[in-house]
């Protein structure tokens, strides 16, 4: 016999959702209709969960109810829930989240996060949960709105009462991922202070992929201060490319001493890059190519359906990525020995990776593309491949900006927006070229008004 359900009262916006669905004889996945779990649905009903305001509209319109009263219903219901037991709830609240976010189920659990009002959170809870809500921020890649959070956790700890050294790796987690975020919007050495105070609160309980993840992004800031600086100033370029180098070379080891073998993977195709601009191209190229044969074979297997789980898609996405950058690098490595359609063959299977991987390697597999097309038509060898339509090569250049145009990879989309900037000012096509360099300030001067804005952060921006 089943278990007869609690009671809910209808005061609450729980109870008056379930009152309004047995009224209509709806089933939750009648209500749900596709759009919601079921097990959310429930969590809302039994009022566990605060319905997000998207939510709350849904619910309004599927249980034909007044969106006002709902609303009331649910401001109410967290008053009195942080009038009875403001601190219990937030725990729990923050272990829910917490649980999901390690499940890779990333949209549950900042659906848990994205209503909370942090001044109105008792404050040794508060820096916690804002950092947790970056983190699910982080994990969509929403680099802007993790950043904010980020930083509203670091000014609310310094306030905390709590003993900090028995919450040591989740401050590292927050300093790490705070200096990803400054590094994802060109904000390098504010990136660099958080990812040397990241290392510097290593302890015997630290994780080592944390301490891995901290030598990671330092790698790749040391590469991109290498790009930065005059081609004139040969032996600083050499300095910083070494100094990423041996970041890079860390963070694989420690990735193998936890077997985090996908994450080694992805590392070693950075040191590939570093070492290639070192000028060891030999040993690259023979790197890259047994990457490609231990992981190429992995994606031709039965591709993740829709009944796998979040992490079982994500590790065909980490492959995918990994087989993606070590062909462009390996496109790369060709085009500069003008080894144009050998390059070409390996674009081709970056870019039949990047279908399956994320938006950044699609773009990065685009731009390669162009730069292979473009090169041919600069080639004066009557032995070289036929011209390229200019077309193709524009389409080519488009494709990345489009790839990453609702994203906040920053710093890639400046990247692409100046190269095909250039490309087509090149080939005079002034308006558009200058458009393109248009959108490039822009993106950079709205990384400079979030960073000036950071440092004004106040409690209103993050209600």
């Amino acid at each position: 016999m089943p278990r007869p359900s609690k009671y809910i009262p209808p005061t609450t916006i729980g109870g008056r959702l379930r009152a309004a669905r047995e009224d209509l004889h709806l089933s939750l996945a009648d209500v749900a209709h596709g759009q919601y779990s079921t097990s959310l649905i429930s969590q809302i009903e039994r009022n566990r969960i605060e319905p997000s305001q998207e939510s709350l509209r849904f619910l309004a319109e599927r249980l034909q109810l007044s969106l006002p009263e709902l609303q009331q219903l649910a401001r109410q219901s967290r008053e009195q829930d942080q009038q009875n037991h403001p601190t219990q709830s937030y725990e729990e609240l923050r272990r829910s989240a917490t649980e999901l976010l390690e499940r890779a189920e990333i949209s549950s659990a900042l659906h848990l996060l994205a209503t909370l009002s942090f001044p109105q959170i008792p404050p040794d809870q508060r820096w916690r949960l804002a950092a947790l809500r970056g983190h699910c921020y982080f994990g969509q890649r929403k680099f802007l709105q993790a950043q904010q959070d980020f930083i509203y956790a670091l000014h609310e700890q310094s306030t905390s009462q709590t003993h900090l050294s028995s919450l040591q790796p989740e401050r590292m987690l927050l300093h790490l991922h705070l200096a990803a975020t400054y590094r994802e919007l060109r904000q390098s050495e504010a990136a660099l202070e958080q990812y040397y105070l990241t290392l510097s609160l290593i302890s015997r309980e630290t994780p080592f992929d944390y301490v891995a993840e901290a030598h990671w992004g330092l790698a790749l800031l040391h590469l991109e201060q290498a790009h930065r600086l005059s081609r004139t100033a040969e032996e600083e370029i050499k300095e910083a490319l070494h100094h990423a180098l041996k970041h890079a070379e860390n963070a694989c080891f420690l990735y193998r001493s936890i077997s985090e073998l996908r994450r080694a993977a992805a590392v070693t195709c950075l040191i590939a890059q570093i070492e290639q601009e070192l000028g060891s191209i030999d040993h690259v190229k023979k790197l890259l190519t047994e990457l490609l044969a231990h992981w190429s074979p992995l994606l031709v297997e039965p591709a993740v359906s829709s009944d796998s789980s979040v992490l079982e898609k994500n590790q065909h996405q980490e492959i995918a990525s990994i087989v993606s950058s070590a062909a462009c690098s390996l496109a790369d490595i060709e085009l500069q020995a003008k080894n144009y359609a050998q390059a070409l063959l390996y674009v081709e299977q970056a870019l039949a990776a990047a279908q399956q991987s994320y938006k950044l390697r699609r773009a990065e597999a685009y731009v390669m593309l162009g730069r292979v097309f473009e090169s041919i038509n600069a080639e004066t060898d009557e032995s070289a491949l036929a011209r390229i339509c200019p077309s193709q090569i524009e389409q080519a250049f488009s494709q990345a900006v489009e790839e990453l145009s609702t994203t906040h990879r920053i710093a890639a989309r400046i990247s692409i927006h100046v190269r095909f900037g250039r490309y087509l000012l090149k080939i005079g096509k002034i308006e558009d070229g200058e458009q393109q360099l248009e959108l490039a300030r822009q993106l950079s001067d709205l990384v400079s008004a979030s960073n000036h804005s950071s440092t004004l952060l106040e409690d209103v921006t993050l209600l």
